[in-house]
């Protein structure tokens, strides 16, 4: 990526007047825009500006738009809140180097279709904080349905628990596929991403297994097989779209009967 001019703003409403004004282009970590060809004439680097943690605040947990992959992963607040879902969906990413460099908000607002943590965050039916915005879900904001410019602030995640499964041809290649699922808010949550394209939502699976927080084997395995016959899938270099299909079910009754247990 050529840059002609970066800037480093002192306040979030700085960069968005960046943004907004100036059509400048936000820097989360920089780890995939710099394999870009493309000139930007203004990057903001929003490495100044305090968005980098992750903490508690009441029942609710904030990452910070500016924390890393790497932070993510050694998380003893997230290992307790969600035992080792965080930690595996990020576990993958090619060597500790990458892992601190990526920025959350760099991940989400990139809208990556090979993202193990959009899939996770989706399953958790997170909220993400937008300057001047408000709290959007994640499901809307990966379908695109939040108006640009943007900001992000935090990624804002309720109680609840959760299990991440990846299938992958190298432990740190992308994945072929990858699955969440999450009991939140007195419900099942199912998600599945790099099919390829950005995670969604199994929504009817989901419906099957009802409110109840640990359900039998049976229904687990229904819903699973139901979650793999309502989304789509595609073929490329990695899978076929028959083979993600039939991978999906195994892996959300993996993380289904990991999540219940």
């Amino acid at each position: 990526m050529d840059i002609a001019t970066l800037v480093r703003p002192r306040s979030i409403d700085e960069a968005y007047e960046y943004v907004t004004e100036k059509g400048a282009m936000l820097l989360g970590g920089g780890a995939w825009s710099r394999t870009s060809s493309r000139r930007v004439e203004i990057a903001v680097d929003l490495a100044a500006l305090d968005l980098r943690y992750i903490r508690a605040t009441g029942d609710r947990i904030e990452i910070g738009a500016m924390a890393t992959a790497r932070d993510i992963e050694t998380s003893e607040l997230l290992e307790r809140s969600f035992g080792p879902a965080f930690r595996e969906a990020v576990s993958h990413i090619v060597g500790v180097q990458l892992r601190n460099i990526i920025s959350v908000g760099g991940t989400v607002a990139g809208r990556f279709g090979f993202s193990d943590l959009n899939t996770l965050l989706l399953a958790l039916d997170a909220k993400i904080a937008l300057h001047r915005t408000g709290e959007v879900e994640m499901q809307s904001f990966l379908m695109g349905r939040v108006p640009m410019p943007l900001l992000i602030e935090k990624i804002i995640l309720g109680p609840g628990r959760a299990a991440f499964q990846s299938v992958r041809n190298t432990r740190e290649d992308l994945p072929i596929l990858n699955a969440a699922a999450a009991y939140t808010g007195g419900r099942w949550r199912l998600a599945v991403g790099s099919r390829p394209g950005p995670s969604r939502l199994a929504v009817e699976a989901a419906g099957l297994l009802g409110t109840a927080s640990s359900p039998d084997e049976a229904e687990i395995r229904n819903a699973a097989e139901a979650a793999s016959a309502e989304l789509s899938f595609r073929t490329d270099i990695r899978a076929t779209d028959a083979y993600r299909r039939k991978v999906c079910a195994v892996l959300v009754r993996r993380a289904l009967m990991e999540t219940a247990s």
